[in-house]
């Protein structure tokens, strides 16, 4: 397949570009550096928003597109799925599940009702990103005369995400004695929760734009019942660490909020689960995997995100390690 990505240097971008590599395909970047992000791939210099003369004249298999437009009807996408309509076999455009509507239900699939301009409140933070998603979407069905292909996903973990890196961090540190022995584990340990390793679903979105299928599909975790408690086992397991090294210290979520013990965005603070923004109990993602989404054992991504977070000399969670402890101490007061 002949791939264009448009990015490419950041987080699920970087991924679609490797992955596709790696699948042996010809991969096209567009980006406004000029840099690749890998090696093998070529590379054209253009602006989403700006100068995409570089595109003209020029055929591709698919696309894969991780832009958030959030101008009013998303222009950008607009356009750039009118230039390349006849000239693309497949658009893949990266949505996100907070674009359900928070009354629906509490596990929605690809059917449940999305949200609507002017019914939630101005205080719901994920309102104006989640319209500008289905806005992007309908860009793309709108302008777009091939194939059509939407991954809404979700939490999305792995090596270049910084979210997640805390995790197997913050316990390889306490094992060695770097950091306190007494983490804070927030919230209920047997809550299940859902997330996704972002170099799987670039790897099945460049698959499905090969195979020439598209659709609508959530991309959360697919078939993945774990908890809070599995997933520090796996980040113990990914550093070398017991549960002996370290002591896990349970604060009910519901003291951290009420308590007013967090008030850092959740944008910028460590993955903490359950995540405030989110509505929905779970997604129900059993469409992607019926179409061949798999995803990786937690172990695996923790492992591979602990020895990136280490090469790149993170400090996550040393700089959070402080505040951590603050609310430790408040909790045993």
């Amino acid at each position: 397949m002949r791939l264009l990505v448009l990015g490419g240097g950041g987080f699920l971008g970087y991924h679609a570009v490797a992955e596709a590599v790696a699948a042996g395909h010809d991969v096209t970047v567009l980006s406004r550096s000029g840099t690749a992000p890998v090696d093998g791939v070529e590379v054209l210099t253009g602006d989403r928003q700006g100068d995409l003369s570089a595109l003209r004249g020029r055929e591709w298999d698919g696309v894969f597109d991780t832009f958030n437009d959030t101008a009013p009807g998303a222009p950008a996408i607009r356009t750039t799925a009118r230039l390349l309509s006849g000239a693309v076999g497949g658009y893949a455009y990266v949505s996100g599940m907070s674009v359900y509507a928070p009354g629906g239900p509490a596990v929605p699939d690809e059917d449940a009702p999305v949200r609507e301009d002017g019914v939630e409140p101005a205080t719901d933070r994920l309102q104006e990103r989640s319209l500008a998603k289905l806005a992007g979407e309908a860009a793309v069905t709108e302008e777009f005369d091939g194939v059509a292909l939407f991954p809404r996903v979700g939490i999305m973990v792995g090596p270049r995400s910084t979210r997640f890196t805390y995790w197997p961090l913050r316990l390889a540190a306490a094992r060695d004695g770097r950091l306190p022995r007494r983490v804070l584990v927030p919230g209920d340990p047997a809550r299940p929760v859902q997330f996704s390793d972002a170099r799987d679903i670039a790897r099945w979105s460049t698959a499905m734009l090969a195979a020439g299928r598209g659709g609508t599909f959530n991309t959360v975790g697919p078939g993945r019942s774990e908890s809070l408690a599995e997933v520090l086992d796996a980040c113990l397991l990914a550093v070398g660490a017991t549960a002996d090294d370290v002591e896990l210290v349970v604060v009910p979520h519901e003291k951290l909020l009420r308590g007013q013990l967090i008030d850092v965005d959740e944008e910028d603070r460590p993955l903490w689960y359950p995540e405030d923004q989110i509505c929905q109990d779970a997604v129900d993602s059993g469409r992607a995997a019926a179409a061949g989404l798999v995803f990786r054992p937690t172990v695996e991504t923790a492992s591979a995100t602990w020895r990136w977070a280490e090469d790149a000399g993170s400090t996550e969670a040393a700089d959070f390690v402080e505040r951590e402890q603050g609310i430790l101490r408040a909790w045993r007061r």
